[in-house]
């Protein structure tokens, strides 16, 4: 009979544990080092984000955020790293920009001063008063070989428009009008005349309007005047650059025109003027800049002129007005001298010279006149001088004349060689008697 086995052992449980899952849990545990994961993803992330960008945009949704965040930092951290990427490609544009504004404006200017100093541009404006039009109207149709004032990219299946530009001052309808209007003309051409024929231009009125077609998209130019055949050539080659780069967006077009905001600035370079070649032209910029030019240094001599003759006629009044000694004037608007306190204000003499007061820098030194005119001031404010005596100056002696007190007249000969007065004759004075 035999014995029934005794049941395992938790010990020996747990052993054959340990030999069935140690392995796994090993490896377990070695997946939680994050160097691992790293190593293995570096190896299948760009490739993973390469098919991820092919199948859909969700990758730059996701992207988009942090990259632009990126870029704030940094710029803001270091704005001159944006300079050094930015000036090679932006230098040349913008002197291509500048160069061209300066020539655009040369060529408007000079054809400015000609209509509006030469006989042709007065015979013009005869035209424009005896027909009715505008002056502008009448120089257009007398100078202009062409302008292309609109272009339009049309999308070719549903006729819609995708783009529309208009030269600056062109006053226009709605794009979509014209893009109705062209997609209808062209059916009536395919379904009337021939099914693979197709719209190339139409004229109605002063404008031509030149298309161009492909199998995706529309592109109609509306020209004033006569178009140039090489306006056809830019045309294509406007067009083909358009299915190169949107090829994507026309293929698939559902009516957003989001995706072809970037091709305006294409459409855009095609909005060109071009006008007759003068057979005189006359450099009127030119001279209006050598005026212009000479201008600047005449008014500079003639202001320094101007400015330099005032100045000369100050100092002359400075010199003959009594009590006032110029000793030195270094520079304009700079003076040095002496001032008697009973002389005039400098300042006062300005009047009716085209100076100003807060131009001038003197400098005056206080001193006691001795000119007869200064010493009559300096008695009578001194002296108290009566309204009954008169003084006057005879070959250097101060002549005393008329009535006064004999306390008067001594304080006057005691006070005269202080004042100034070296002779004095009061023999023409009357004395007159104490008051009681």
């Amino acid at each position: 009979m035999a014995h029934p086995t005794p049941p395992p052992s938790q010990s020996d449980l747990e052993a054959l544990r340990r030999l069935l899952l140690e392995p796994e849990q090993q490896a377990l545990e070695e997946l939680k080092d994050p160097r691992l994961w790293e190593e293995q993803v570096s190896r299948v992330l760009p490739e993973a984000l390469v098919r991820r960008a092919h199948t859909d945009k969700s990758i730059q949704y996701a992207l988009n955020p942090i990259l632009e965040e990126t870029f704030v930092r940094l710029v803001r951290r270091n704005p001159k790293l944006l300079v050094e990427i930015l000036f090679p490609v932006l230098l040349p544009g913008i002197r291509r920009a500048v160069a061209s504004l300066f020539a655009a404006l040369t060529q408007s200017l000079n054809q400015t001063l000609d209509q509006v100093f030469s006989l042709q541009g007065l015979r013009w404006r005869l035209e424009a008063l005896s027909t009715g039009k505008t002056f502008a109207e009448v120089v257009l149709s007398h100078t202009l070989l062409y302008r292309v004032e609109q272009v339009l990219l049309i999308h070719r299946e549903s006729g819609l428009l995708l783009a529309h530009q208009v030269a600056e001052g062109i006053h226009v309808q709605d794009g979509a009008l014209v893009s109705g209007m062209l997609t209808a003309i062209g059916d009536f051409v395919r379904d009337s005349f021939d099914p693979q024929a197709g719209l190339n231009t139409v004229n109605f009125g002063e404008r031509v309007l030149v298309v161009e077609q492909s199998a995706l998209a529309v592109l109609a130019a509306v020209v004033r005047g006569t178009p140039p055949p090489e306006l056809t050539g830019r045309l294509q080659d406007t067009l083909a650059e358009i299915h190169t780069r949107f090829a994507e967006e026309l293929r698939h077009y559902s009516g957003d025109n989001r995706g072809l905001a970037d091709v305006h600035p294409t459409l855009e370079a095609l909005l060109e003027t071009q006008y007759k070649p003068s057979g005189r032209r006359r450099p009127y910029a030119l001279w209006l800049a050598a005026a212009l030019a000479l201008a600047g240094p005449v008014g500079w001599g003639w202001n320094h002129y101007q400015a330099q003759r005032a100045w000369q006629a100050y100092l002359e009044r400075l010199s003959q007005t009594p009590g006032i000694v110029v000793t030195e004037a270094p520079r304009r608007y700079e003076v040095r001298g002496l001032r008697d306190p009973l002389a005039a204000d400098p300042r006062s003499l300005l009047e009716g010279l085209p100076l100003r007061p807060e131009q001038l820098r003197a400098t005056w030194q206080p001193y006691q006149s001795l000119e007869p005119e200064m010493v009559l001031r300096r008695i009578q404010q001194r002296l108290d001088t009566p309204g009954t005596v008169r003084l006057s100056w005879h070959d250097g002696v101060l002549v005393v004349s008329g009535r006064s007190t004999a306390a008067w007249l001594s304080r006057l000969r005691n006070l005269a060689p202080l004042l100034g007065v070296e002779r004095l004759d009061a023999r023409q004075l009357v004395l007159e008697p104490p008051s009681r």
